[in-house]
């Protein structure tokens, strides 16, 4: 197969998942800055949509997935709250907040009857979609749930943890099957369901699965014998490698079984995310060492190997059609790769494509008065809200605290289009100036500059402000950054960081 790099998007924060509708050409992508944008993808090419972003979540977005027949977007954030959201409009649909941790995982049923949620609370939560409740908790693990899937016949729940094992559930009661123990023995990180391999393939075999070798190639997997059926389950981990897993569940009986077929080994650090494509016939991986790989499952062999982010890639999804792959990193890109299956060779050039910024004209939001707020609503040619703007004094440092709602409600702004032009120009000036400041020098809660950096029980340094609303909200005990239990008096100024940030900014400004 051929792999090409074909377009390259500066975004404005960390990408955390990316999910490709699968009915629209629209790519959604949870970021670390709280939001979740929504693009177009076609012909090559990916611009940010009209209702992007959306906006609703008070930390970090972890997850997002859109339904099966594409009308609604799902995710889950640090803030410990599940969001649906109407592709059509971009509004919010319903807010789920009974987890009591991080939201780690949202995946919709292949049914779309249900939403499963998986949580830093070691749960895993199951919400009915007529109803817009809770349907089921479960109390999953002894360790954080890092990720869910469901069968591709919407009965059961596959989640895997921190404690490294996979566990297999009945969704409609919660009751535990089957576990795989020490599936990875540092920790499962994703997983994911073939949707076409085996009894997945009965009266589903995709259109596009051409020439009689591959129909013979998928039907000669299929076993179902006396009843039971037959899946094909990846799983990713901390220790580096892939692995694939033969699920048998035989419902009469009530016996249910799982085999490793086998390991996948090509990453040299943890893998952070597994996908297949629509047709089961690919399986791409995401790792900490910045590399892509994309897989043949049935055969366990690696096709390709990407290397053109500069950072580890956290995400990855295949279109519709399964020609193009994209790919999301922590550093801040998202790259779009195009397939053809029928070339035996790849572009050698995996360079990573990057574009000069703006020179910043401006050291922090922080630094930005009033007079400068009003001068940067003239560059995006929102001037005619500047009254308001002075009336409620929005400085620099009031930017990032704005919504859809406030900007209605308090600043009277009606047009739809305009509150989201005002939040884009927002994001992207936050962009501007995130990119010429280190990253140790920001929030891990907040991703703001720090002004009053401490150091936490858990060796981080956090927003005095931050951490504290962090500790005091729905008493959480929990490090932001590792779960790992938190003293929340241990809070020590870090004067040597908030000196180097003082430095760093004065330099911006001369």
């Amino acid at each position: 197969m051929a792999v090409d790099l074909i377009s390259t998007l500066k975004v404005p924060s960390e990408v955390n998942c990316l999910s490709f509708s699968p009915v629209r050409h629209l790519l959604a992508i949870a970021f670390g800055n709280k939001t979740v944008g929504i693009y177009n993808v076609h012909d090559g090419q990916i611009q940010e949509n009209a209702m992007s972003p959306l906006i609703g979540h008070t930390y970090s977005v972890n997850t997002c997935a859109f339904s099966p027949f594409g009308t609604m977007l799902a995710s889950g954030a640090t803030d410990y709250a599940v969001c649906l959201w109407d592709i059509q409009s971009g509004g919010n649909i319903a807010s789920f907040e009974n987890h009591t941790n991080s939201i780690r995982k949202v995946v919709f049923s292949p049914n779309s009857s249900w939403l499963a949620s998986a949580s830093g609370d070691q749960t895993i939560k199951i919400w009915d979609m007529s109803g817009k409740r809770l349907l089921k908790s479960i109390q999953a693990h002894d360790a954080t749930v890092n990720t869910c899937c469901f069968t591709p016949d919407s009965n059961y729940v596959v989640s895997g943890a921190f404690d490294g094992h996979i566990k297999l559930w009945q969704a409609s009661t919660g009751r535990c099957l089957q576990t795989i123990f020490d599936c990875h023995d540092l920790g499962v990180n994703d997983c994911q369901f073939s949707p076409t391999f085996g009894s997945a393939s009965e009266g589903n075999l995709k259109h596009d699965l051409q020439p009689q070798k591959d129909q013979l190639e998928y039907q000669e997997n299929i076993k179902i014998i006396d009843g039971t059926v037959h899946y094909l389950l990846a799983t990713c981990g901390s220790d580096t490698f892939v692995k694939l897993w033969d699920i048998y569940i035989d419902r009469q009986a009530g016996n249910y079984s799982a085999a490793k077929r086998g390991d996948l080994a090509g990453h040299q650090s943890n893998v952070w995310c597994v996908v297949f494509s629509t047709n089961g016939k690919l399986l791409a991986s995401g790792s900490g060492d910045k590399s892509v790989i994309i897989w043949d499952p049935l055969h366990g062999e690696a096709l390709q190997k990407l290397t053109a982010h500069a950072s580890f890639v956290t995400s990855c999804a295949f279109s519709l059609d399964n020609s193009i792959l994209v790919t999301g990193s922590n550093d801040r890109t998202v790259k779009l790769w195009r397939l053809n299956m029928h070339q035996g060779h790849t572009n050698p050039a995996y360079k990573q494509q990057t574009s000069d910024g703006n020179a910043n004209v401006i050291a922090s939001l922080q630094a930005m008065s009033v007079d400068d707020t009003c001068n940067w609503l003239k560059t995006i040619g929102m001037e005619m809200y500047e009254k308001q703007f002075r009336h409620h004094q929005i400085s620099g440092s009031v930017l990032p605290t704005l919504t859809s709602i406030s900007l209605l409600r308090e600043l009277r702004i009606e047009p739809l289009g305009h509150r989201n032009q005002i939040l884009r120009a927002i994001q992207e000036l936050k962009d501007r100036l995130d990119n010429s400041i280190p990253d140790e020098f920001l929030c891990p809660i907040s991703r703001e500059v720090m002004t009053d950096p401490v150091v936490a029980s858990d060796g981080y340094s956090y927003q005095r402000e931050a951490i504290e609303s962090w500790l005091n909200g729905g008493n959480r005990l929990t490090s932001p950054m590792t779960n790992a239990p938190i003293q929340a008096s241990l809070l020590i100024p870090n004067k040597t960081l908030k000196s180097l940030i003082q430095k760093h900014l004065d330099s911006n400004r001369s």
